[in-house]
């Protein structure tokens, strides 16, 4: 079954050519360079990715693909119903959201920044296990036993392992301690014990049930909550988002209230203390005299007054001396006095000089008109002579007043600067107490600002002592609502993820087992490997009436059979490896044993004989012959024939009375088998059965295990090579295809025996599907 006929020629030089390509093979069996004609390079060492034979890989191996695909399937969709439905929701809350505030509390609380940093530090908060212990607390979370293993019920095995199988109840605690090498264990109190129950729930609840992270790089917080119930679930993402948010309430509320309590009892001390200092400003005033008017200290202000008046009596001196000066040089030079601006004002001189500028002109009138000496002319000048008198004393008078005024001016600045040198001493002694007292009223002063401010805080922090107006750093955005569907376990997901999976390491595992299947499934993969033709696929006997028959007897009862069709087309094969010379002696070997050889070579030579042709089968196998338990033939052979010389041939063959071939047994054993079959005799009795007979078929032992066949593969025209199906390793098969050449055998080809024909015909190779299928109909049996 499955023979693929191949076309080769098998001269001489081509085979000294495939020795030579053989010794540049590695044990391997892959070619490392392609020296000759029909030597082919192994496809391990093409770069070139062969989808083909890939898709063949997984087509051959597709049962063991869907199964593992099927049964992790199967026990996903198992494990899955198994498995208690979660529910998850999630609560929304926005960090650093308030921006309203009724009042400035940044100088006592500060609120929460928004950065990266009070992001996590808030996460830990809600993560607190004191705040997680209050959520346990309230929502009475013991009573649930998704919570409380002690609440769970126990499974079947559990209950056995625990009713039956308890070791404590067989064996004294005592003594499981001493073995363990434990004390005593200590002894808690039920509170201890409640207070160790409450740390188990919040680890549990921590571990497996919450889940507090930032979403994204936002300022918001989840607050993810997975429970078996999903009205639970919700109740403690809710739950926990509110102590949250009451927590930090309560923080406020509490930092007011020592805030509060602190600022009263620094407001009282400042109190005091300001009144302190003012009350040291008075005394220190008093004591010292620095008393203060409306503008500030009055010793100060009178100071400055006396320095202005003595300014002003020092310029007035100056100036009453200059006019004094000034007039006095005007009366020195002739007729200058009249222009001093002291005569000019003078109100008296004013009217004078107009009687006289009259007395001149009524004087210029009368001596033009009476002459000089006239009486009236005589009169005028008297009255201008009086009238020049009189501004001549009034001009005096001024003079005086003058130097009177000088006078007076510097008795001024005298008495002036008398009185201001006097305050300068006073005001030398009050500035050194000004300095002391400006002390004390820089420290009274600080004291009542302190005591200001302190005191706007003190009732700004009053204000905030009602929680009712505290207003958090956080608020909840979005509440946990109820989950209709579950989180866990996602079916459809899982199922898909397992069987997607599943068929990947189903794929997996096929290459894996095609990588550790070293024998060859395929004709191709021969001739690919080692570049020698194969001439056959003979299929092994399967089905339940085939059981038990021997290949031997199965091609005498089914000739027509596709088993007796794959040995038939065999023989055509070796015919048309060399038309011009159709070998007669044919050598029938293989690598290891129990490879199929021996039924081969029987089943060539009956079916030979069947069809008329004169064929003798050899057993040459001398240390384990096979052939006298099928031919029932315990005689004298070969054996003895090549060692003794009475013996006539004639006497030795067997005749097959079912096919009519000849058969000649191996006979005794023998210890030196080599030595046998490489002698002359052995020689010249192959080429007696040559003329005799018109095919010599010879079954010889494994070619690896033994010489024989390497030394009767130069004395025969061809050997052929059996190679077992997906059986025999390729690099055993390379070694012995080596071993065959390397002796100067002539190597018609290889054979695949024992193919499995339903399996083989799946494996998409060319010579898939041979004698099975559709065609199955033309063989019989």
């Amino acid at each position: 079954m499955f023979l693929k006929f191949q076309s080769a020629s098998s001269s001489g030089r081509n085979y000294w050519q495939l020795i030579m390509n053989e010794l540049n093979r590695d044990v391997s069996g892959v070619q490392t360079q392609p020296h000759s004609e029909g030597l082919v390079a192994h496809p391990e060492i093409s770069e070139e990715i062969d989808l083909r034979e890939l898709f063949r890989k997984l087509w051959r191996r597709k049962s063991l693909i869907i199964g593992t695909a099927v049964f992790f399937t199967i026990l996903a969709i198992g494990v899955l119903f198994q498995l208690t439905p979660r529910y998850s929701t999630e609560a929304l809350i926005l960090i650093g959201s308030n921006q309203n505030k009724v009042v400035n509390l940044e100088a006592v609380l500060s609120g929460l920044s928004g950065d990266a940093e009070t992001i996590q530090s808030e996460i830990e908060v809600l993560k607190s296990r004191q705040l997680i212990e209050k959520l346990v607390i309230k929502l009475k979370l013991n009573r649930f036993s998704e919570f409380n293993d002690a609440l769970r019920p126990k499974g079947f095995v559990s209950q056995i392992l625990s009713e039956y199988l308890d070791i404590k109840q067989y064996i004294p605690i005592e003594w499981l301690d001493a073995i363990k090498g434990t004390k005593k264990s200590i002894q808690f109190s039920q509170s201890e014990l409640e207070a160790q129950k409450l740390v188990q729930l919040v680890d549990t609840l921590l571990g497996r049930k919450l889940t507090i992270s930032q979403k994204g790089r936002s300022r918001v917080i989840v607050v993810k909550t997975t429970s078996e119930n999903p009205r639970l679930a919700a109740k403690i993402a809710n739950t926990l988002s509110e102590l949250y948010i009451f927590e930090q309430l309560e923080a406020k509320f509490e930092a007011t209230r020592r805030a509060t309590g602190w600022l009263e009892g620094r407001v009282s001390k400042l109190r005091a203390k300001v009144k302190e200092t003012e009350r040291a400003v008075e005394y220190y005033r008093k004591k010292s005299g620095l008393i203060s008017g409306r503008f500030g200290n009055i010793t100060a202000q009178q100071t400055s007054e006396l320095n202005t008046q003595l300014i002003l009596a020092r310029t007035a001196r100056v100036e009453a001396n200059a006019r004094l000066r000034q007039v006095q040089v005007m009366v020195s030079s002739r007729g200058g006095v009249e222009s001093a601006a002291e005569v000019l004002e003078s109100v008296l001189i004013g009217r004078l000089r107009e009687q006289e500028a009259e007395v001149q002109r009524r004087a210029a009138e009368f001596a033009e008109e009476y002459g000089s000496r006239h009486p009236k002319i005589i009169s005028v000048k008297a009255e201008a002579r009086n009238l020049k008198r009189k501004i001549g004393v009034e001009v005096n008078k001024i003079i005086r007043g003058l130097e009177n005024e000088v006078e007076i001016a510097k008795a001024r600045e005298t008495s002036l600067q008398k009185s201001f040198d006097g305050l300068k001493l006073k005001v030398s002694s009050s500035n050194r107490a000004e300095i002391r007292l400006r002390s004390l009223q820089r420290e009274a002063d600080a004291n009542r600002v302190l005591l200001k401010t302190f005191l706007t805080r003190f009732k700004e922090t009053s204000a905030q002592e009602d929680i009712g107006i505290q207003d958090a750093d956080a608020r909840i955005i979005s509440k946990a609502a109820i989950s209709i569907l579950p989180s866990f376990p996602k079916k459809k997901l899982i199922v898909a993820l397992v069987f997607v999976g599943a068929t990947f390491l189903g794929i997996l595992l096929a290459f894996t087992i095609e990588q550790l299947d070293r024998g060859f499934r395929s004709g191709e993969q021969i001739e690919s490997a080692t570049g020698i033709s194969v001439l056959g696929l003979v299929p092994t006997l399967t089905g339940l009436t085939k059981i038990g028959k021997n290949p031997a007897n199965y091609i005498i009862e089914k000739p027509t059979s596709a088993f007796g069709e794959a040995i038939r087309s065999l023989h055509t094969s070796l015919r048309l490896s060399n038309l011009d010379d159709p070998p007669k002696s044919i050598l029938i070997t293989s690598c290891l044993p129990a490879e199929g050889k021996t039924s081969i070579s029987i089943c060539l030579a009956r079916m030979l004989a069947s069809a008329g042709h004169k064929v003798i089968a050899l057993d040459v196998d001398l240390r384990r012959p096979s052939f006298s338990d099928i031919f029932k033939d315990d005689g004298p052979g070969l054996v003895e024939y090549l060692t003794t010389s009475d013996l006539d041939l004639k006497d030795l063959i067997h005749i097959d009375h079912e096919s009519g071939a000849h058969v000649l047994m191996a006979g005794a054993t023998s210890r030196n088998p080599p030595d046998i079959l490489g002698s002359q005799k052995m020689t010249r009795l192959l080429r007696s059965l040559e003329k005799q007979y018109e095919y010599v078929v010879l079954d010889s032992p494994p070619v690896l295990a033994v010489s024989d066949a390497r030394i009767l593969s130069g004395q025969v025209h061809t050997t052929l090579f059996v190679v077992r199906w997906a059986d025999t390793p390729r690099e055993i098969v390379a070694q012995g295809l080596k071993q065959i050449l390397t002796s100067g055998g002539n190597l018609a080809g290889v054979v695949l025996s024992q193919v499995n024909a339903k399996k083989h015909a799946r494996y998409g190779y060319g010579d898939s599907g041979y004698y099975y299928g559709r065609i199955k109909k033309y063989y019989v049996g």
